[in-house]
């Protein structure tokens, strides 16, 4: 679970997020909703502990962000919209650095599981540097839930693969436990796996509820966007 109390962020005069408020609930995916600039990605960045803020409390499992960091990072998996990772290293170099850093003890295992799902172990072994925009997004997907983290934050997760890879990605959102949370600008993709839905407008939760209620009310989340960011 977490939990965001009276959270702000600006870059100078320009206010990412004011005010905003979310409990983030466990075995829930919590979609994000917002034209660009809205806040979704500082959100995701925020809450993942690669960005500071200016007021407000994250709790991550009862863990402070700020206070326990350590404590509540090993309970985050994180995909960036825009993963940056090293040209000039192959996929399973990348993966196996990663698993370092979080001591994992069966990465061979894990590398060869989630590779294998997600279509890309046949090119673990080429460099990051010829792989498609698609291909690095599975790579740095697999780093983010190679330690199968409790909470997990999505950055536009299906942006860039293709239709097989990304039916794979939402069955996976899906079924998984515990807490995940996505930001997207995808109406679709948010009817595909949501139970909640936050509408995020210049920096601020301007509605939020159910999927289903939504659909119900509006026959799609695209209309209940429009509606209710407008």
């Amino acid at each position: 679970m977490i939990l965001i109390n009276n959270l702000s962020k600006s870059y100078g005069k320009t206010i990412a997020l004011k005010n905003v408020n979310f409990e983030f609930k466990e075995s829930t995916v919590t979609a994000i909703m917002g034209e660009n600039g809205a806040g979704k990605s500082t959100l995701l960045k925020i809450c993942a502990g690669v960005s500071t803020f200016d007021q407000g409390k994250i709790l991550i499992d009862g863990f402070s962000i700020i206070k326990n960091s350590n404590k509540a990072r090993k309970l985050l998996g994180y995909l960036p919209e825009m993963p940056y990772m090293y040209d000039r290293l192959t996929g399973r170099e990348f993966l196996f650095f990663i698993s370092s850093l979080r001591k994992l003890k069966n990465a061979e295992n894990e590398i060869n599981k989630l590779s294998k799902l997600l279509g890309i172990k046949r090119f673990l072994d080429n460099e990051i540097g010829s792989y498609s925009k698609g291909m690095k997004q599975k790579i740095s997907l697999i780093s983010a839930i190679i330690h199968k983290p409790k909470n997990l934050l999505l950055d536009e997760p299906v942006w860039g693969l293709d239709p097989l890879t990304s039916r794979t990605l939402r069955d996976f959102i899906k079924n998984r436990k515990g807490t995940t949370i996505i930001a997207t600008h995808s109406p679709q993709l948010v009817e595909d796996v949501a139970d909640i839905v936050y509408f995020l407008t210049k920096g601020e939760v301007v509605s939020s509820g159910d999927v289903s209620s939504f659909l119900k009310n509006n026959g799609s989340i695209e209309e209940s966007y429009f509606i209710e960011a407008k």
